[in-house]
């Protein structure tokens, strides 16, 4: 969750967000300038300022606190798996690893105070803090806390879930060059995040994943050859959905077509075959197929996500 998004979900269900705080292209342009100005760790203050102002002593409706409650949800599951290794099994993660874990589970801290302090400021009650027990990391194997190939698997599978799903939100932002232009800037960097472990899966030349891109893509073996029409690279027959097509959209991460245009040998080349062509985007889930998926995959029974 990143705070353009934030200012998006609340827009989609208070239209009248950007006249309470100043007028739309005012309010983003000053906002993405301070960005630049400000820590990321004093956003969070900054943003639960702006909304108090926008809103006074009201409370925002309902919609708009479930929407920042949800992505609260989506913040913790994030953040428990990360933070679960390095505190409570500290030696899953080599040395050399643990400072990027480390960030990772840091900015999703920051996620947290962000979305906690966005809700109080809008007069909102603050959905109950979801523990690690809400969470099922196993879907991998069981042995997530004591292999360490394991618990990088399970992260890339939730780093990719996020590009796909941030990404869907891009669609409602075509409206508006500032917040598109921004938004899409913060979506480069979650997908960086995943790159980063599928890198770090990479090093390790995992049987079965030897081969695997810093990318989402086709699957390819061992030795390089591409796995004809299976674009799941996680390996993981289990973990199709979040490679595979939006609920809503013939969109997945075999897709060819963009624009109404094949890329598959485009203007003549003929190097371009399916998989550089499908690899060459991401591909997006929107909120109701990313919560599905999420759910399906990664809720214990008895937990929600709102």
């Amino acid at each position: 969750m990143d705070i353009f998004n934030i200012l998006n979900n609340l827009e989609k269900v208070d239209q009248e967000i950007y006249e309470r705080l100043s007028p739309r292209r005012k309010v983003m342009k000053v906002f993405f300038n301070l960005g630049k100005k400000i820590s990321v760790a004093a956003l969070p203050m900054a943003l639960a300022t702006m909304l108090q102002k926008a809103y006074g002593q009201t409370t925002a409706s309902t919609g708009v606190i479930d929407s920042l409650n949800f992505a609260l949800a989506l913040e913790y599951m994030e953040f428990h798996l990360y933070n679960n290794a390095l505190t409570v099994t500290p030696s899953l993660i080599p040395n050399e690893d643990k400072p990027i874990i480390t960030a990772m589970r840091n900015h999703e801290q920051a996620h947290i105070n962000l979305l906690i302090q966005t809700i109080q400021s809008l007069n909102g009650t603050v959905r109950s803090a979801m523990p690690y027990e809400a969470f099922d990391y196993t879907k991998v194997a069981v042995n997530v806390n004591t292999s360490y190939s394991i618990f990088l698997r399970t992260a890339m599978l939730i780093e990719d879930l996020g590009v796909r799903a941030r990404k869907g939100q891009l669609i409602s932002l075509t409206a508006n060059n500032t917040v598109l232009a921004a938004a899409v800037r913060i979506h480069s960097l979650e997908a960086r995040h995943s790159a980063q472990i599928r890198l770090m899966i990479n090093k390790m030349q995992l049987t079965n994943m030897k081969s695997l891109r810093p990318w989402p893509g086709q699957r390819r073996s061992d030795n390089g050859e591409l796995i004809k029409d299976n674009f799941n690279d996680s390996a993981l027959g289990v973990m199709a959905p979040i490679y595979d097509k939006d609920s809503t959209a013939t969109n997945s991460e075999i897709k060819t077509v963009q624009a109404g245009i094949s890329l598959i040998g485009i203007n003549g080349n003929t190097e371009i075959t399916v998989a550089p062509a499908a690899e060459s985007f991401d591909e997006f889930l929107l909120t109701a197929s990313a919560k599905k998926i999420a759910s399906d995959l990664f809720i214990k029974a008895g937990y929600k996500l709102i």
